[in-house]
């Protein structure tokens, strides 16, 4: 009778085999009561592929005052967990627990590695940060915003990490400054701005490349900008070596809660009447623009051209009347009247289409 092994026990063997033999040529193998070391298993039988480095025997932790180094079992998981970093592997700790789980790196390694997840568990803390590559929880916290903002830190150590993997020893001081410089954010928007009435193709863009491309800049010695959420710098256009000009490049991090459909400046202002329009225009198909991160000087990322919606005076929404603008070049705007008249809103304007009023809209008479 032949017996059939499940593909995912082959894979678990195979991957538990790479890691031994790595491991063995720079760590010693623990051998029951008669050396420390490090042993790899698998006691997972929901997920039999997941492997777990466990290190036995050897001190407790105790920490270095002048380096700030961990010695005893502490510093042999660090020492582990870097080499196997560096091969390629993906490594997680579980809060609590002392095995290193690990597993091949997924082929598809784009986007956050770290993801927030509510956790059902009586006594425990309500909410996990879960490492999608290896699906272990890696923290814990007692409130969603907590925890969202531990994945951040867990996102930015790991793309310095991948950033130092793919990267020359010499820009690793460059790497350090832009990860501060450029602060939280795991999608990038890329702009170019080549003069006062041209922008370039806005761009999406992992923080990976945001963070090699300003470390680069920072090596070269050449000046970096902050304005807001917004870091810039000049770039020199190809071949005008003997007669530069330049352009301005910059990176701002994709908002994760967006302004959809009005201007989010402090001073402007929106009520019942302006969401009221917003949802009518976008139910009849057009595309609201979108603001994403401060750039300063209440200046806001434009992530999408499209209809604004305003009050008539936004400091004031006692006035009557609400404006609707054209942001950016949105050929479905055209139809704002149609749609709104349909609905049974009076609409006057959409002549000149200057920015800030193409059309004034009054809600239906009551009644």
């Amino acid at each position: 009778m032949t017996s059939i092994i499940p593909m995912s026990v082959t894979r678990s063997v195979a991957l538990a085999a790479r890691v031994t033999t790595l491991l063995a040529d720079r760590f010693p193998e623990h051998v029951p009561g008669g050396q420390d070391g490090f042993r790899v298993e698998s006691l997972d039988h929901q997920e039999p592929r997941r492997m777990f480095v466990r290190w036995y025997g050897g001190e407790p932790t105790r920490p270095a005052a002048s380096s700030g180094q961990s010695f005893g079992v502490e510093g042999e998981y660090a020492d582990v967990a870097a080499v196997l970093t560096k091969e390629g592997y993906a490594v997680a700790r579980t809060p609590g627990r002392l095995e290193m789980f690990v597993d091949d790196r997924p082929v598809d390694s784009g986007g956050a590695r770290y993801e927030v997840a509510a956790n059902d568990v009586p006594f425990m803390a309500p909410w996990l940060v879960v490492d999608r590559w290896t699906r272990v929880p890696v923290a814990s916290a007692q409130t969603e915003s907590e925890a969202a903002g531990e994945a951040y830190k867990l996102e930015r150590a790991h793309v310095l990490t991948d950033a130092r993997l793919a990267t020359l020893p010499a820009l690793w001081p460059f790497l350090t400054r832009a990860d501060a410089l450029l602060g939280d954010g795991v999608t990038w928007l890329r702009q170019e701005l080549h003069d006062s009435r041209s922008s370039g193709e806005l761009v999406e863009r992992e923080r990976l490349d945001a963070l090699v491309d300003v470390a680069n800049v920072l090596r070269r010695g050449e000046g970096v900008v902050q304005d807001g959420r917004s870091t810039a710098y000049d770039s020199t256009y190809p071949g005008r070596a003997h007669w530069p000009l330049t352009y301005r490049v910059r990176w701002v991090p994709k908002s994760a809660a967006p302004a959809v459909g009005y201007f989010p400046g402090r001073d402007w202002q929106r009520g019942p009447a302006e969401d009221t329009v917003i949802t009518l225009l976008v139910d009849g198909g057009l595309r609201p623009v979108v603001y994403g991160e401060s750039l300063g000087r209440n200046g806001f990322m434009c992530e999408q051209d499209g209809f604004m919606v305003s009050a008539v005076d936004p400091r004031d929404l006692s006035v009557p009347g609400i404006s609707i603008s054209s942001i950016g070049p949105s050929a479905q705007v055209d139809r704002v009247p149609d749609v709104l008249r349909t609905a049974g809103w009076r609409v006057e304007g959409g002549g000149e289409k200057d920015w800030p009023d193409d059309w004034t809209v009054f809600p239906p008479a009551a009644g």
